[in-house]
């Protein structure tokens, strides 16, 4: 029988990429959507043939066939939502952040455990293959001792942007490009490296009152393994790039136009240079964002019927919100932030 699921919030993501997601899983199955656009709500149900739509939360948590609710409203919303969801019984997928502040996420936490419900935060770059081959390579030892690390994932161009809706007010988005694009190389750097963030030093091009949310964010990030990182993400980088790269005494581990998938058939590529390996891998689809988040979904599924806990539980978002909140604290206070 199908896992019955429902969207609250329908943005584009929501349309593009997670309903799409759920239709691919087997065993999943998009019979609600709610969004305080009625007109919203829809659109996105008649393309994707969801038969219950809905402009308010309550109608999807008073019904009984209705299993996970997948979470993709605004930023400060994550954590009453998720609440809310827990308290009727519902299995919780949110997007990321996973919340604002640490307090909110572990009330958010405490909730779903009190209810004995699971809570799921979408990172779908651990999912991605090349990014599992490289973890592979990383803990193998194949690339020797990697010592350095760089991440990119950049949008835009020279002209200056601006946060459109609710993304333009920090009381409700929480950060600019942060959340926009930040979290997701962030996360694959401690996912690839399986090793925690110990210290962050960052710097934005945010400067309040006048721009309160960054478009840039530049940062060095020590882990607890001795590895150095670099992050460069944003949205004014022309002619930008996605890549991870990994420098190792044995190899160096370059995944191109990996993260996030911008591209429309095709997932990046993954190259090793050693001494001893020399190899490249290109990973094809038609689907380069849904095709990942079908592995979170079937993972968060899993666990719901017993199985191990995923790489996407709480214990992972909340410790995105340390990270995250540690960066903001060291670039607004230009000093180095211990997480």
């Amino acid at each position: 029988m199908a896992i019955k699921w429902a969207i609250i919030g329908a943005g584009r993501y929501a349309s593009n990429v997670t309903a799409p997601a759920i239709a691919g899983v087997a065993d999943a199955q998009l019979v609600a959507v709610s969004d305080v656009s009625l007109e919203r709500a829809t659109e996105l149900a008649a393309t994707h043939n969801v038969e219950k739509v809905f402009d308010t939360l309550e109608p999807i948590l008073e019904d009984p066939d209705i299993d996970i609710v997948y979470i993709s409203t605004p930023h400060n919303l994550h954590a009453v939502h998720t609440r809310e969801a827990a308290k009727a019984g519902k299995h919780v997928f949110c997007e990321k952040p996973m919340a604002l502040t640490v307090p909110e996420a572990e009330q958010m936490i405490e909730d779903c455990e009190k209810n004995n419900v699971k809570l799921g935060v979408s990172f779908p770059e651990r999912y991605h293959p090349a990014h599992i081959e490289a973890r592979r390579y990383s803990q193998s030892g194949d690339a020797g001792n990697i010592e350095v690390v760089h991440a990119q994932f950049c949008r835009g161009g020279s002209s200056p942007i601006s946060w459109r809706g609710w993304r333009s007010d920090p009381s409700i988005s929480g950060a600019g490009a942060l959340y926009a694009t930040g979290l997701h190389p962030t996360d694959l750097l401690r996912f690839v490296l399986n090793s925690e963030i110990e210290e962050i030093r960052a710097l934005t091009d945010a400067n309040p009152p006048q721009s309160p949310l960054e478009t840039m964010i530049y940062a060095i990030l020590t882990f607890q393994n001795g590895t150095r990182g670099v992050i460069l993400t944003g949205a004014l980088a022309p002619r930008s790039e996605t890549s991870l790269i990994l420098y190792g005494s044995k190899a160096k581990i370059t995944l191109k136009d990996t993260i996030w998938g911008l591209q429309k058939d095709d997932m990046g590529e993954l190259m090793v240079d050693g001494d001893s390996v020399n190899l490249k891998m290109t990973f094809p689809t038609d689907s380069p964002l849904s095709c990942r988040m079908m592995g979170e979904i079937e993972a968060f599924q899993s666990w719901i019927a017993g199985g191990a806990e995923p790489q996407i539980s709480w214990r992972n978002g909340l410790q995105m919100v340390k990270v995250a909140n540690a960066i903001l604290q060291s670039s607004r206070e230009g000093k180095a932030v211990k997480v």
